[in-house]
């Protein structure tokens, strides 16, 4: 990494560092895991072997590479096979991703335009949140920082350098295979390569070589996932054009509709204000320019070709270059007055809403675990699952929960009553019109319940 030499903005990045880390930290395991999440649990249960595993995710995650489910066994099988343990892998992707993006920045241009890329990194609810979640988003972010920060170096190397190369096609293979949609990055660097040759007569044939082999590793080792990739009629997450077309998903990944606008407006104004920069030989403004297009034009093409993909939490790397780029362009602006009162602004309302979305923040995951806590407090242990998704998922979550000496005894709320003279009836699901109930409920009464949020229990009493 770049080395920063001036000692206040040294402080003042470390601190932002650790703010954004303990940030994540805080809530990390804030909500129970969705079913998404059970299922890279259930995949990458450390006492399998590889290929059990690779058969495990050919039933539940089919349309994810499984990069990050290998990685996620390995973890387990050092932290112990437990749900709370897991989400500390996303933590760490994320924590690293804080570090990363602001070098980004710094290596762009040496000023302090990467203070400001740092802050809004780190203090980004929407990073904060996929890094507590048990899915390979902030992975792919990662990997896509480590990605575009050595792109970026080998752009301002006058020299050869091998190491960098190296490391850029490492991470960039690496990138790729976290999520297919990494390769907007690739065919963005391919576009932005082409146009400095065009333009500014610049050596095309090392980047040329480079894309090769990349293509070549990559191809190597995704080529089985991109053969059925090109077979899926539908996508595990799309159709969400709607949330497009409401502000490319600004709302989103700044917290709310009205920080979501402004970043776009603020966005779109700089790119207008400043566009003779993003055509000069001495930046690579365009590049980011470029990914940001891309991030939407490609998926959106694709999706208008073959079958609709585009949903944001695929596009998590392009808060990247939007991250980089907002500030770059705010440090292009003469009126230091303005200047400081733009940053002072976006320091302030960014500030408000991170304490807004953590300290009143809500639940939208299935509370299991509140439920299997009641249970546990009726000291009545044995439960009976009523499941509309995936039981064995459900399953294999509950268990690994270690909730006292709960006892899930049934899967199928259908087979023979237990030869208990209590028991609980724990349902899920996510239709608010599921009715929880035993359907051999002849003989039986319900002596308790307690319902929580896309999780209802119910406690029998055999006549």
């Amino acid at each position: 990494m770049y080395l920063i030499n001036n000692i206040s903005n040294k402080i003042i990045y470390l601190f932002l560092i650790i703010s954004g880390v303990l940030t994540i930290l805080y809530q990390i395991n804030f909500d129970d895991l969705w079913l998404d999440e059970m299922a890279s649990f259930w995949v990458a249960d450390p006492s399998l072997s590889y290929s059990e595993l690779i058969e495990r995710q050919k039933i539940s995650d089919w349309h994810n590479p499984i990069l990050f489910n290998i990685i996620l066994k390995n973890f387990l099988n050092l932290v112990g096979y437990n749900p709370d343990h897991s989400r500390y892998l996303p933590f760490v992707f994320g924590a690293l991703s804080f570090i990363v993006i602001g070098q980004i920045s710094y290596q762009e241009k040496k000023d302090n335009s990467f203070i400001l890329t740092t802050f809004l990194a780190c203090s980004s609810i929407y990073i904060i949140k996929y890094s507590q979640e048990l899915r390979p988003y902030s992975l792919l972010l990662f990997t896509s920082s480590l990605n575009i920060f050595f792109y970026i170096r080998l752009l301002k190397e006058r020299e050869k350098n091998i190491k960098s190369i190296f490391f850029f096609i490492l991470f960039s293979v690496f990138n790729y295979s976290v999520n297919p949609f990494a390769l907007i990055i690739f065919f963005s660097q391919i576009f932005y390569s082409c146009f400095r040759f065009i333009f500014f007569n610049n050596n095309i044939k090392k980047y040329l070589i480079i894309y090769i082999v990349i293509s070549l590793f990559y191809l190597i080792f995704n080529y089985n996932y991109l053969l059925h990739q090109v077979t899926f009629e539908n996508y595990m997450l799309s159709g969400d054009i709607k949330n497009v077309i409401d502000g490319l998903y600004f709302p989103r990944f700044f917290g709310s509709k009205i920080m979501g606008y402004f970043f776009l407006f603020l966005l779109l104004t700089l790119i207008f204000k400043k566009r003779k920069s993003f055509f000069s030989s001495n930046n690579n403004y365009l590049f980011f320019l470029i990914t940001i297009i891309f991030s939407y034009l490609i998926p959106l093409t694709y999706g208008l070709i073959r079958t609709p993909v585009l949903h944001d939490r695929y596009l998590i790397f392009v808060l990247i270059p939007i991250f980089v780029i907002i500030p770059l362009l705010i440090s292009e602006i003469k009126n230091i007055t303005l200047k400081r009162y733009l940053i002072t602004f976006i320091i302030l309302i960014t500030l408000s809403n991170h304490y807004i979305e953590i300290f009143q923040r809500h639940n939208a995951k299935p509370e299991f675990k509140k439920t299997l806590n009641y249970i546990n407090h009726k000291r009545m242990e044995n439960i009976v699952l009523n499941l509309q998704e995936p039981s064995f998922l459900v399953l294999n979550y509950i268990k690994n929960l270690k909730i006292s000496q709960l006892n899930v005894i049934y899967s199928n709320h259908e087979d023979p009553l237990p030869q208990k003279k209590n028991f609980w009836l724990l349902c899920y699901s996510t239709d608010p019109n599921f009715i929880c109930e035993f359907k051999n409920n002849d003989n039986l009464k319900i002596i308790d319940s307690k319902k929580n949020l896309f999780v209802e229990t119910k406690l029998y009493s055999i006549n």
